[in-house]
């Protein structure tokens, strides 16, 4: 990428004054985009008159360049201002017709320079010159229009990026000072997967997740730390407990209650089916629930709630002798356990 240089840190020509090629646009189009390369064409590629033409021409490459840097070298010391570079043919590293806005300090000014495959960098001092032509500012005035509107829209990246990067800062930060689980709601995580959790490697990997959990109460996003656990366990699809909507439909229910079935105990057994139901019921219509926990309770099973004031159901599928236990354990994280669902 061309970078420009110069012998010191102030302007060689005229600050520009111009209604539209100013500082304030300037720092608006380095400061709103993370973009430094940007290649254009023309608003039209139909015939056009002359002079229409001329108005609406722009530079084909434009490119920011980030320095406002000192550079002491063996060939003497530099200052690489904060640049706009403008070009229509990239065909050396500095192309043979280049222009460019430098700001130094509080102030820009336009500059041209003819670079060439013989030209080194530290030439280029002495190479840049004013430019007066009206035509070149119309055309850099065009440019920076195109530029403005990219970055308005496409390209207007950064301000977001930064305030994304500054929300998991934030987040980060309250995580590190999200105090753990107090032994007591440990404790009853860990019933509630000793008591409905039958197979070792999963029962392992879930009371390993456990001994790490934070509390996650009043948490702004997950709103609880039974919410957090839930989501942990539905990714691992530890099915052991049911969530449901109150709207969700009976099917949804009837699928995940077979799944808990047979992934925990192995079972396969006669449950209702959901086409003996009208089509506008849904899992919290009286009896529905109930329904299907009466097969259940036939051969020892409960499907219990884990009560949160909401208007969703937290159902575990457990032994209905381990019902005091489970009583004890929801009581222990933070709720309470109801028996009847849906009646």
């Amino acid at each position: 990428m061309t970078r420009i240089y110069y012998k010191e840190e102030k302007l060689r020509g005229t600050p520009i004054q111009h209604k539209f090629i100013n500082v304030a646009l300037f720092d608006y189009i380095f400061n709103s985009t993370n973009t430094n390369s940007f290649q254009l064409q023309a608003n039209s590629k139909l015939p056009l008159p002359k002079a229409l033409k001329t108005k609406l021409d722009v530079f084909k490459n434009v490119q920011l360049r980030r320095d406002d840097i000192h550079y002491n070298t063996d060939e003497g010391n530099f200052y690489l201002p904060n640049s706009i570079v403008f070009s229509d043919v990239n065909d050396f590293d500095f192309p043979s017709k280049f222009y460019f806005i430098s700001k130094i300090g509080d102030q820009i000014e336009v500059r041209t320079c003819e670079g060439g495959e013989a030209v080194k960098w530290y030439h280029i001092p002495m190479l840049h010159k004013s430019v007066e032509e009206k035509k070149v500012i119309l055309k850099i005035k065009n440019t920076l229009k195109k530029v403005k509107k990219l970055v308005d829209t496409t390209y207007n990246k950064k301000a977001e990026e930064e305030r994304e990067q500054q929300e998991l800062e934030r987040k980060r930060k309250i995580e590190e000072m999200r105090p753990l689980l107090n032994e007591k709601q440990k404790s009853g995580y860990n019933e509630l997967v000793e008591l409905c959790v039958p197979n070792p490697d999963d029962k392992r990997k879930i009371i390993q997740f456990i001994e790490t959990l934070k509390n996650y109460d009043e948490d702004e996003e997950y709103f609880s730390t039974l919410n957090y656990f839930l989501e942990f366990i539905e990714k691992a699809d530890q099915n052991f407990i049911i969530r449901l909507d109150w709207k969700s439909e009976i099917e949804d229910f009837e699928t995940l209650l077979k799944m808990s079935l047979k992934d925990n105990y192995d079972e396969v057994i006669k449950l209702p089916k959901h086409q003996s139901y009208k089509d506008n019921m849904t899992v919290s219509h009286f009896g529905v629930i109930e329904d299907y926990c009466k097969p259940l309770r036939l051969i020892g099973l409960q499907l219990g709630c884990i009560d949160t004031k909401s208007d969703e159901y937290i159902l575990i599928l457990h032994k209905k002798e381990d019902t005091k236990r489970l009583v004890e354990a929801v009581e222990e994280i933070g709720y309470t356990y109801r028996e009847k669902v849906g009646v």
